[in-house]
């Protein structure tokens, strides 16, 4: 019977939380028996390292050349190609912690990509795509993504295979490595092309754009019906942006910036204003 992955990356910056949360809550909380660790080490220290290799997690040394949301992706799927898996999780590590069980997602719907969309509108596509992309596939993208919901790139569960055709496309799509932002364009082009299936919004979380809302108890996080949330996603382009401050898995962790959190929820109430005034050119 073939083993499991689930496959992340981080460099020396996010080395500590990759260590200290993502990997500690994935240990207390998820069934591992049949998965292996794997994470693309972009420059991690000795300490990080050694800490990751002491608990049995493959780290894979790789080359710093394009921007590290670029490259993950790249790199994970040349490693794929090399082993033989069955199913592929791949996510974020430094903004990422795991609060229940999420092994029983690698059993179900195993034909498909497994993701969680935004649910709330966002001003995505119409930002990174022009500038990506040529014109004339700007606008072919831009007219295939405009009306879909955004698909978050920091938790993907798919069958080896279709993970790394994914990569493969992203490798293809992708022009400027160094550029943030236009591997989740090509993401989401690719994963809706393929059969997927919407995973609930426990599975990721996304305190960012989330309409659903969440209680904080002890530093735990839950639904507003008092759900746990499997997955907290606490994500953003850089910590100032992210709604919680101290994020991390443990009791003296995690506060929400109220001020951040309401002000975002104003924008992204008005996004559709936004881009009926603006109207993308490409």
């Amino acid at each position: 019977m073939k083993k499991n992955v689930i496959i992340t990356s981080s460099n020396k910056r996010d080395g500590d939380f990759l260590v200290q949360h993502w990997f500690r809550s994935l240990k207390e909380n998820v069934d591992l028996r049949d998965i292996d660790i794997v994470v693309l080490d972009y420059g991690l220290n000795k300490y990080q390292k050694q800490k990751l290799q002491d608990e049995k997690v493959k780290v894979i040394r790789e080359d710093e050349r394009g921007h590290i949301v670029n490259q993950r992706f790249i790199d994970a799927g040349t490693f794929l190609s090399k082993c033989d898996y069955d199913q592929v999780l791949f996510t974020d590590a430094g903004d990422i912690i795991f609060q229940e069980d999420i092994s029983n997602l690698f059993k179900t719907n195993k034909d498909s990509f497994r993701v969680v969309p935004a649910d709330m509108e966002v001003y995505f596509f119409e930002y990174f795509i022009p500038g990506n992309f040529s014109k004339r596939k700007g606008k072919k993208i831009y007219n295939f993504l405009k009306d879909k919901l955004v698909l978050n790139a920091g938790f993907i569960i798919a069958p080896s295979l279709k993970f790394i055709n994914l990569c493969r496309e992203i490798k293809k799509l992708v022009k400027d490595k160094n550029k943030y932002g236009p591997d989740q364009i090509a993401i989401n082009y690719s994963i809706y092309r393929e059969k997927y299936v919407f995973l609930d919004k426990k599975y990721n979380f996304l305190i960012n754009t989330g309409r659903v809302g969440f209680k904080l108890k002890r530093g735990v996080f839950y639904k507003k019906n008092g759900e746990k949330i499997a997955v907290v996603h606490n994500g953003g382009r850089s910590e100032e942006m992210r709604l919680i401050d101290n994020f991390g898995y443990g009791k003296k962790y995690n506060k929400t910036k109220e001020f951040l959190f309401n002000l975002k929820k104003f924008l992204y109430a008005n996004v559709g204003l936004l881009k009926a005034v603006l109207k993308l050119r490409i």
